[in-house]
């Protein structure tokens, strides 16, 4: 039997590799439209500083390294779209700055361009900015419903609210529906794979379902679950990831379904009403475990129907 896997991005075709990053460009582009409405221009001067810190650091580090600077590189950008998207809409410009500068020159440059990378750049940007300055990560004008769930209490927001953005929380990630058409953009023009979201999001759902942090229905839970903090983005824009994620097709439903349960977990223990970042960056790892294990499993039973035949 042969052992099914997915192509990384190193191994594609320069123009493929440059199609998938500007398809992912102009979803995360699309996720600033409605928060640019909400709070202002403010919000696209966030992604601004965040892509362009990003850049500059990517263009040191190559200089650094003498490499060769490719100007056309496009996944800086993304990184720094990624890590705009997951700011709060009043955070300092020095936020975004600090953490893309950080997704680049310690999660980036060390191990090569793109293709190369054990794990997400601008998932360790945010988890970076997270640990030194939560007050600023999560520093917003009310109360998040991520931060009322984290705190046992039902959040103010009615889901239909949490579907348009129309609540706190990290710009680019509030809108529910914006972020599921994005991703289905996306998964059209196989940008992402849509297996690791589809698993994620069971694993998840499931998750709130059995364990509610509030005193509400089973339906109910999944709902707030689903629609509040980052966990929708976080598995359309960060776990589908094809450099960090399981090459082999089986390893990457099981990276989905570990990443969700992850995920809920991180958020019923963890320290901070946001745990996206981190659960990245811990599949990140798990990811070459769970494809040579896949890989593994599969080989023995294939020796094992040779035999019997």
């Amino acid at each position: 039997m042969m052992i099914r896997t997915k192509t990384a991005p190193f191994l594609r075709t320069e123009e493929s590799v440059g199609s998938m990053m500007r398809d992912m460009l102009l979803a995360l582009a699309a996720l600033l439209i409605l928060p640019t409405v909400h709070y202002g221009v403010s919000v696209l001067k966030l992604a601004a500083v965040s892509v362009a810190a990003c850049m500059l650091a990517e263009i040191a580090g190559c200089l650094v390294a003498k490499r060769e600077i490719n100007i056309s590189e496009l996944s800086p950008m993304v990184t720094g779209m990624v890590i705009a998207a997951m700011m709060p809409p009043g955070a300092p410009y020095w936020l975004p700055a600090a953490a893309g500068v950080f997704a680049v020159l310690a999660a980036r440059i060390p191990f090569g361009s793109t293709g190369h990378t054990p794990f997400n750049p601008a998932a360790a940007g945010l988890a970076f900015a997270t640990a030194f300055w939560p007050g600023e990560m999560f520093r917003y004008a009310q109360q998040s419903p991520a931060a009322a769930l984290k705190a046992g209490l039902k959040p103010e927001a009615v889901p239909s609210e949490m579907l348009w953005g129309l609540t706190a929380g990290p710009v680019g990630t509030t809108a529910a529906l914006v972020i599921a058409a994005c991703g289905l953009f996306l998964f059209v023009r196989r940008a992402a794979n849509w297996q690791i979201p589809f698993w994620f999001l069971v694993s998840a759902a499931v998750f709130a379902a059995l364990f509610p942090r509030i005193l509400v229905p089973p339906f109910t839970s999944v709902k707030y679950e689903m629609l509040s903090g980052s966990l929708l983005f976080c598995a359309v824009f960060m776990m589908t990831d094809p450099v960090t994620a399981p090459r082999t097709v089986s390893g990457g439903a099981l990276y989905g379904l570990l990443g969700g349960i992850v995920l809920m977990l991180m958020r019923r223990f963890g320290v901070y009403e946001q745990s996206a970042s981190f659960t990245v960056l811990l599949m990140n790892a798990a990811a070459p475990l769970i494809d040579g294990a896949v890989c593994s499993l599969q080989a023995e039973r294939r020796r094992g129907r040779e035999k019997e035949e």
